[in-house]
């Protein structure tokens, strides 16, 4: 049986980048995924590609996102879509988490 409830206790804190970037795989089974990424100000998710479909929603903080060459500024409550195989990345201007959607999940994030 899939796994239905994530309560937030039970969720593993992964580092990415030491003192700078971490996550938490908030839930996941199959076709859905949604993960909260949280930046320390001058970080940087490095531009990248992968063949999911993927929404990423700005809870808290300030961030320059680029994809495919393009680049805006997002605040809490901006959104960004971004194609399967888009290249993007981004640069945390202040303190903050993004939650990040993605269908399929993530196999590779869940492999440890």
């Amino acid at each position: 049986m899939s796994k239905i409830f994530f309560p937030d206790a039970e969720i593993e804190l992964e580092t990415l980048e030491e003192n700078r970037v971490c996550r938490k795989i908030r839930a996941h089974d199959g076709a859905l995924m949604i993960v909260e990424v949280m930046f320390k100000s001058g970080a940087v998710g490095s531009e990248h590609r992968h063949a999911h479909e993927q929404v990423c929603y700005c809870l808290a903080g300030e961030f320059d996102f680029t994809v495919e060459g393009r680049t805006t500024r997002l605040r809490p409550g901006d959104s960004v879509y971004i194609a399967p195989s888009a290249l993007h990345g981004t640069v945390c201007l202040s303190e903050g988490r993004l939650l990040d959607i993605f269908t399929p999940q993530r196999e590779d994030f869940l492999k440890k």
